[in-house]
């Protein structure tokens, strides 16, 4: 089936995104400090914690690199017949768990639908890694924003939507699959697609991998959570080389987190009472 054809009836495809390994190799190895429990903490980068960067293309040219895959490009264009222009990456080192949702809730664009996400395995990704999940199909659904639901757009609400989420899956009988992908393969998966992380059964493991998200032509962005009068517009960040330009974002690390705050403070718990 044409992969286009495929798209448009189940939501999403997966194919080869015929890069060198040796791309992937790099982003592994040198984001590999700025993940777990004692990372540090990147800093020219918008967010991060213990599991994930946000954009991190600002400091890693071989992320900037797959956000600008030439194969991935080519087909995106072949779907939408628009120009692809990526603005977020995310890059994981282990399943992100992540309740099922549309990414639709979190960035909305009109007119609606151009947009999409791409997920690309850095390593081969197995069921005990917590591979995407997504649900065939339920990109046919209406657009979800709060008010779909008649819920409040603030961030109280995400939890209330979740649940509902959850109910229009058994309403229509949806079934869930899984991405067990091998290393260079990605799954594109259009914006209002149901998707989540899977549980990761093995926490052991790695689970290598870079999401990122792109915007079809130059739609009119805004944000689901922050429009409860009017829709928020925002201009999203292009993503392209900013090797030679000086840093959008501050030069030193974010505070802690509560949680870091609580490990850490565990951590100096547990010291004191071996010495």
């Amino acid at each position: 089936m044409d992969l286009k054809k495929k798209f448009e009836e189940d939501g999403y495809i997966i194919f080869d995104t015929r890069m060198s390994s040796k791309v992937f190799d790099r982003i592994i190895n040198n984001l590999a400090h700025h993940f777990g429990p004692n990372r540090e903490i990147p800093i020219h980068v918008p967010h991060s914690d213990h599991a994930r960067i946000q954009d991190a293309w600002h400091i890693n040219q071989d992320v900037l690199e797959v956000a600008l895959a030439p194969r991935v490009l080519e087909i995106l264009q072949h779907i939408y017949g628009k120009t692809p222009q990526p603005f977020q990456t995310l890059n994981f080192y282990k399943g992100s768990q992540q309740p099922v949702h549309a990414d639709t809730i979190h960035f909305n664009c009109e007119p609606f639908g151009a947009m999409c996400g791409v997920w690309i395995a850095l390593e081969d990704i197995s069921l005990d890694q917590g591979p995407l999940i997504y649900y065939p199909g339920s990109h046919k659904l209406p657009e979800m924003n709060y008010d779909y639901f008649n819920l409040e757009p603030k961030k109280d609400s995400y939890q209330m939507y979740l649940s509902e989420i959850q109910k229009l899956i058994k309403l229509n009988d949806f079934s869930r699959e899984y991405g067990i992908l091998s290393k260079g393969q990605c799954l594109v998966w259009s914006a209002n697609l149901l998707h989540g992380g899977a549980i990761q059964t093995k926490r052991e493991l790695s689970r290598h991998s870079q999401v990122t998200h792109y915007f079809m032509g130059e739609p009119k962005a805004w944000r689901p959570i922050q429009s409860s009068e009017n829709r928020h517009y925002f201009k999203p960040e292009k993503v392209e080389d900013v090797s030679n330009k000086p840093y959008r974002y501050p030069i030193s690390p974010p505070p802690p987190t509560l949680s870091e705050r609580l490990a850490d403070k565990v951590k100096r718990t547990i010291r004191g009472k071996k010495s």
